[in-house]
């Protein structure tokens, strides 16, 4: 039998993880988004990057772990979350993002303000919207 949780790097290094987690693909590695989105939360990590790039390609499968982490607290996961993926997101994808776009936009949180999470997220509305 098949476990997803497997996958999922074990250390920020873990960048060997990444051809299992591409190999399994979706929906194989559904169980375990929240759990690789997590990795992206530092864009220094060494396995931040390369994992964004392909949870970027799973397109609608990737909106709820996005939406958890837009509605989340932790200011600093959302900057890296829109620089390392919300902007490479197609417009299609993006639109599903639209309405917690605008409500970091409308009512950003102090920390929100102060990593330019509202200021990504106007971004990205302009880019829906152009």
């Amino acid at each position: 039998m098949f476990d997803a949780e497997s996958l999922v790097p074990r250390d920020k290094h873990d960048i060997t993880a990444l051809s299992a987690i591409e190999s399994a693909g979706y929906p194989a590695i559904a169980p375990i988004l929240d759990d690789l989105l997590a990795w992206t939360a530092d864009g220094n990590w060494p396995i931040a990057r390369p994992l964004a790039r392909f949870l970027v390609t799973l397109g609608t499968p990737i909106v709820d772990p996005l939406l958890r982490v837009l509605r989340g607290k932790d200011s600093s996961q959302k900057y890296f979350c829109f620089q390392l993926i919300v902007e490479k997101l197609s417009v299609e994808v993006l639109r599903a993002l639209e309405n917690d776009l605008q409500r970091l936009v409308d009512r950003p949180s102090k920390t929100d303000q102060l990593e330019g999470v509202d200021e990504l997220a106007r971004e990205a509305l302009q880019r829906l919207h152009s």
